[in-house]
């Protein structure tokens, strides 16, 4: 049986173009989903609530589960694949204190 993922049918630039990382990001569902999937994903790390921590983000995509690591008063450092993904994430941002 094959894989219906996109990262297995070929480059991410040919599914994570501007348009598709757009309508990812845009998706309430999707933000939803990621948004519940980052809380439990913090709660598993057990990160302390009174002490801000450096959390790295691979595959951050446009930076949602970023933004719940954010407004929880932790630092992050976001990784992906996706060009496309992270310039949304850029051209929505106003907290980006480095970006190479």
């Amino acid at each position: 049986m094959a894989s219906k993922r996109p990262e297995h049918q070929g480059p991410p630039d040919i599914f994570y173009n501007e348009e598709e990382a757009r309508k990812y990001s845009q998706n309430t569902h999707i933000i939803d989903v990621q948004t519940k999937l980052s809380e439990r994903a913090i709660e598993l790390l057990n990160l302390p609530d009174e002490e801000s921590c450096l959390v790295l983000d691979i595959g951050c995509g446009s930076g949602l589960s970023g933004e719940v690591l954010s407004e929880l008063g932790h630092q992050w450092v976001g990784l992906d694949i996706s060009s496309a993904m992270l310039g949304l994430f850029l051209n929505s941002s106003e907290n980006i204190f480095n970006y190479r």
